[in-house]
């Protein structure tokens, strides 16, 4: 047997010395392991609800209150379900790439190691999305300091910073236009928190499915100036007249392929709706298959 030979780890361990690739070879089946008791939370907590659902419906009170709860409830455990599907399908992603990359470590393979670490990022960084959409959505549930105040030019030239230089590399068009009416200071009668998570899902969504063109942004005012008017025009690929409807519901997608491509979470549209709707807004829709899309969002002045 050769020096060399003699040296040579048996198979099943690593053969080179990446700390990096090592780390994450040795918290891969812990963090696996979280990841698998939030989902069977979420399952769990589903059960409960079922549960109190099958309670409910033996009760032959005609009280509204009941009706009111019973409804609730049904919404409740449609979305922990719906929740808990979204989840398992980039935890599935994960156990698969953790197992290849366990291979790949065995084997010595560190250029495939690393495209699988790379695989696992992305698949923990949807995750992670995801999670912060399903935060942001049971905040909603609670209700909003009614004396929060907003500067809509600042929080809007603060949140298109990043979506221009994104426009910039697929070569689009990303533009603010302000009233020449209106004033320096626009304030509006909501949270910052809010305000940000209305524009950053508008031109995400923008800018996902925009392909060359441009993205305008309008603000003005309604003509009894109680609201602010927040348009988003893009010259995207449009939404069809059966889809419009429905793009604000939690986790539709028009094609669900394209936009977990994209990395969406499915829920971006709906958080606009509730934050706008919780400040006593709204949000409309104009769009047009192969022409774009204008999404509008009214939110009270201050």
């Amino acid at each position: 047997m050769s020096g060399e030979n003699a040296h040579t780890p048996p198979r099943g361990q690593a053969r080179f010395e990446d700390p990096a690739l090592l780390s994450i070879a040795k918290n891969f089946t812990r963090t696996k392991a979280e990841l698998q008791t939030e989902v069977q939370h979420l399952e769990v907590t589903q059960s409960t609800l079922e549960s109190k659902l099958s309670a409910s419906k033996g009760l032959t009170s005609k009280a509204e209150q009941a009706r009111k709860e019973t409804r609730l409830e049904h919404m409740q455990t449609d979305f922990i379900a719906a929740a808990s599907h979204e989840l398992k399908t980039p935890l599935a992603g994960i156990e698969a790439l953790g197992d290849a990359l366990q291979m790949a470590l065995q084997d010595d393979n560190p250029k495939a190691a690393q495209e699988f670490i790379q695989h696992i990022k992305v698949e923990t960084s949807r995750m992670r999305a995801l999670t912060e959409d399903l935060l942001d959505l049971s905040r909603f549930d609670e209700n909003p300091d009614s004396d929060s105040v907003s500067d809509l030019r600042a929080a809007i030239n603060s949140s298109v910073i990043m979506p221009k230089r994104t426009a910039k590399t697929k070569d689009l068009e990303l533009e603010v236009h302000f009233d020449e009416s209106l004033g320096t200071a626009l304030l509006a009668k909501i949270s910052p928190t809010d305000l940000s998570i209305i524009l950053d899902n508008l031109l995400d969504n923008a800018l996902h499915y925009t392909k060359e063109g441009h993205i305008t942004l309008k603000v003005g005012l309604c003509t009894d100036k109680e609201m602010w008017i927040l348009e988003l025009h893009d010259t995207g690929e449009g939404i069809a007249a059966h889809d419009q409807a429905h793009v604000f519901e939690r986790f539709y997608r028009a094609d669900r392929s394209r936009s977990r491509d994209n990395g969406g979470t499915g829920l971006g549209l709906a958080l606009v709706k509730k934050a706008s709707e919780r400040w006593k807004g709204d949000i409309s829709l104009q769009s047009e298959l192969g022409v774009g899309s204008i999404f509008t969002v009214k939110v009270p002045v201050a």
